[in-house]
């Protein structure tokens, strides 16, 4: 399995599925959320670039679109939880 590199802003996005549904439970694939909640945590960062960070993870198949919202894909769940990337500019 490749390493997947992630930039921060890309990163906190991914880190929403968890955050969505704390650290007792997890996320799991399939699992949604609405954009309105990537465009929050977006004006919540102000020092975060999340420029380019959603369509990374949707080129990465890390998410994917569903209508209004975006789901967690498997990779998506490996990269949170079986530690199989990490961010740009870390080793």
């Amino acid at each position: 399995m490749p390493t997947i590199l992630l930039s921060k802003g890309a990163e906190i996005l991914l880190m929403q599925f968890h955050e969505a549904k704390g650290d007792r439970t997890g996320a799991r694939p399939g699992e949604s959320l609405p954009a309105e909640a990537f465009r929050k945590v977006e004006a919540e960062s102000p020092g975060v670039d999340f420029e380019g960070a959603l369509e990374s993870l949707l080129e990465g198949n890390l998410i994917q679109k569903e209508g209004e919202g975006y789901s967690l894909a498997q990779e998506g769940y490996d990269y949170l939880y079986k530690r199989v990337g990490h961010r740009v500019g870390e080793g």
